[in-house]
């Protein structure tokens, strides 16, 4: 993915009333800058003492990862200045983080899909090699049309290179190493993530960090009588390391796998498609010249075979 901003994107941010920008988060290593009603955010990056600046690691994530309709829009990276500030330009989610909607009252048909929507979006990222890291509730954005977004992949871990965060008490392992952070991890914290979605709430909400690390290190997890049967098998298998990978996860909740989470799988079906549908045509012409063979010569059927688009017979040399 180009990590050069798209002319409607500059344009939309140059024009902004300067007047109408303003603060939409801030965190340890970056605040997050509102461009008045563009639709867009400026992630800006801070240089932090300890771990040095993280927007290298987030924008070589986000270009490797590309589109996906359960990771937040990335639109690239923003240099211009002209009072606005440097930084990852991105789509602007009103409706704020899983964590400020997980009440049963909202979102009541939509939340069905989201504990799927989560793992497709774990999965892809692991298809990727990229380790979140800082997987959880207040990581996910609710878009407009009321799915999951993932964001922040700051201090996420990609290919051989270590995480720089690490996760919140309550999606932490038990007995995770701190120092390495891994799909089981990820996993664990999946389950966490599931299990505040079905019941609204957080997870020990009433109890203090301490307090929290100390149930989960004793494995004495909350009572899941509230969560349908299913999901409660999904959530203990997330949380007793019951599986491999996030695909499993997705087979569990009984959902379809989506083919964006199969990248190579769907170059190889179109580049399959594309070379059958070659044959045929061949196989077809041939018949063709055999019963007429005044009619079309085999040089002129292979200048029309050259004729034919690309991207047609082999779709995925695009991608």
């Amino acid at each position: 993915m180009s990590n050069i901003l798209p002319c409607s994107v500059v344009e939309a941010l140059q024009k902004a009333d300067r007047k109408q920008v303003q603060l939409a988060g801030v965190g340890c290593f970056a605040q997050v800058i509102k461009v008045a009603d563009t639709g867009f955010v400026i992630k800006e990056i801070f240089d932090h003492p300890v771990v040095g600046n993280l927007q290298p690691t987030e924008k070589r994530i986000y270009e490797r990862l590309g589109r996906h309709p359960y990771i937040l829009r990335y639109y690239g990276e923003y240099c211009l200045g002209n009072g606005l500030p440097n930084g990852l330009v991105f789509q602007y989610q009103r409706a704020g983080t899983l964590v400020d909607n997980l009440a049963l009252s909202k979102y009541p048909k939509k939340r069905t899909q989201w504990p799927v929507q989560a793992a497709e979006a774990l999965r892809f990222i692991h298809a990727k090699n990229v380790i979140h890291g800082d997987f959880g509730s207040h990581n996910f954005l609710i878009q407009d049309d009321g799915s999951l977004a993932l964001a922040d992949f700051g201090g996420s871990r990609i290919d051989d290179t270590s995480a720089v965060v690490s996760y919140s008490t309550r999606y932490t392992r038990p007995c995770a190493d701190d120092l390495v952070s891994t799909e089981s991890d990820d996993l664990f914290a999946l389950g966490t993530i599931i299990y505040e979605i079905s019941v609204g709430h957080l997870l020990y909400a009433d109890r203090c960090s301490r307090e929290i690390r100390k149930l989960l290190h004793q494995h004495e997890f909350p009572d899941l009588d509230p969560v349908t049967p299913e999901v409660q098998v999904v959530i203990k298998k997330c949380w007793l390391n019951g599986y491999q990978t996030a695909e499993e996860v997705i087979r569990d909740l009984g959902a379809t796998p989506s083919p964006l989470s199969y990248p190579h799988l769907f170059c190889f079906t179109g580049l399959s498609l594309g070379i059958a549908i070659t044959v045929f045509i061949i196989t077809r012409r041939s018949q063709f010249m055999l019963l007429r063979p005044n009619r079309l010569s085999s040089k002129s059927m292979i200048s029309q075979l050259g004729m034919m688009p690309i991207h047609f017979l082999y779709p995925c040399l695009l991608t």
